[in-house]
């Protein structure tokens, strides 16, 4: 599943800031009113402007307009209740994903600052933008945790099941259509008729732009690559039993489903291969900024290359508060389990070596490499990721539903 939400972290991390369009400074009316929190015609603009080249066609329809107000909508009303239940998102926090950002983009932050200031964007504004990004990604989090509880008899069925001895390594790239089904006649009348419209992939997208409800309909209804062990058993069963591409309708207790398959692919199930893995970490603070964090990291790496004792200097500099008594020992590390910066210089570092300091969102960091071994999983973590996938399998359906609650207990007041 997309947790993040769809727009500004995600698309400013992978799109190139220069395809991006100043925001309008003729603020031309409200589109709509969430509680007491108005959403400007210019922000839905520039919001278009951010996901034009990821809408079929590039234009803005009056379709486009509608998806992109609702879509907004739904990020007002998760913020609103984030703030409602007390939630907020640190400063250091929104820094972190701000550096982030200037990070995939090979810039510093007043790089970025100077990026975003030449293209007409207020960085304030992009400031906070973050910010409500943050928050969405928090609150769901915690909407998940509180809503979903698998219990140990859903684990042991599902690791007995043939879901999860087959299921695990294939993935589908597939496109979804969504229709609510607040009056279930009405809906499977007009999924039903949506259906008989398909017959291209092209079809699918252009239905799915104008009539689905679901998250991702401005693209197509695209949701990537995901695990089939991931999806709810309605859909792995169907794509077992249907031909496709097209599949459903299919209900559900969210509504009526439609299924573009783009491709599959089963990769060879290996061993998991396991990193015995320690590191030292030294993080930026009020005292010491990043730069001089940086000073620091590098002054220790070069004690390193000099003969000094990496569990001494882990103990005496790393701010790592679970591994600084180990002498920054990690233990054997599983794939997944650290942040991809991390994973991605564990995996080029060989045996033996010392990484040069990199950074990652907590820190710099330098790690050493003391062993790899390719093992079976323990039952320890089979459980674990069954859980996850179990837990993947629910959210779409339980966020689906929270939003529902959200919408039904809002003021929305959306203007022609």
């Amino acid at each position: 599943m997309k947790l993040f939400s769809f727009f500004t972290l995600i698309f400013f991390t992978l799109m190139p800031l220069q395809n991006l369009q100043a925001a309008p400074h003729k603020i031309d009316g409200i589109s709509a009113i969430v509680d007491s929190t108005p959403i400007l015609e210019s922000d839905i603009q520039n919001r278009f402007q951010i996901v034009k080249e990821r809408v079929p066609g590039g234009v803005m329809t009056d379709n486009i307009h509608r998806q992109i107000l609702n879509q907004m909508i739904d990020e007002t009303l998760q913020v609103n209740y984030a703030r409602k239940i007390g939630m907020r998102a640190s400063s250091s926090n929104v820094d972190n994903a701000i550096l982030g950002v200037a990070k995939n983009m090979n810039l510093d932050l007043q790089g970025l600052k100077n990026v975003l200031a030449s293209k007409g964007i207020d960085y304030s504004r992009y400031r906070e933008q973050i910010e409500q990004e943050i928050l969405m990604n928090n609150v769901k989090r915690e909407i998940i945790k509180k809503r979903i509880v698998i219990s140990d008899q859903e684990i042991d069925d599902y690791l007995s099941s043939e879901t999860s001895i087959t299921k695990e390594k294939e993935q589908v790239h597939f496109r979804h259509l969504l229709i609510r089904a607040s009056d279930p006649e009405q809906a499977k009348e007009k999924i039903t008729e949506i259906a008989s419209k398909i017959n291209s992939e092209d079809d699918f997208i252009q239905q799915a732009i104008e009539n689905s409800d679901g998250q991702f309909a401005i693209e197509g209804g695209d949701l990537g690559w995901r695990p089939l062990n991931q999806l709810p058993p309605l859909f792995v069963r169907a794509l077992d039993t249907e031909k496709g591409p097209l599949i459903g309708p299919l209900q559900s207790n969210a509504g009526f489903h439609l299924l573009w398959v783009i491709e599959k692919r089963s990769p060879d199930v290996t061993l998991q291969q396991q990193t015995k893995v320690r590191h030292i970490l030294v993080r930026p603070n009020e005292i010491r900024n990043l730069e001089q964090t940086k000073e620091l990291a590098d002054e220790i790496y070069k004690k390193l290359k000099n003969g000094n004792d990496f569990t001494e200097l882990a103990k005496k500099y790393s701010e790592d508060q679970g591994s600084t008594l180990q002498g920054g020992d990690l233990g054997w590390v599983t794939p997944g389990t650290m942040v991809p910066e991390f994973e991605d210089m564990m995996n080029q570092t060989k045996v033996g070596d010392i990484s040069k300091p990199f950074r990652t969102q907590f820190g710099w960091h330098i790690l050493e490499v003391e062993g790899r071994r390719e093992a079976d999983i323990s039952n320890k973590v089979k459980r674990k990721n069954a859980e996850q996938a179990l837990i993947a399998q629910k959210q779409d359906i339980v966020l689906g539903n929270w939003l529902d609650e959200l919408r039904a207990d809002a003021f929305i007041d959306i203007k022609n």
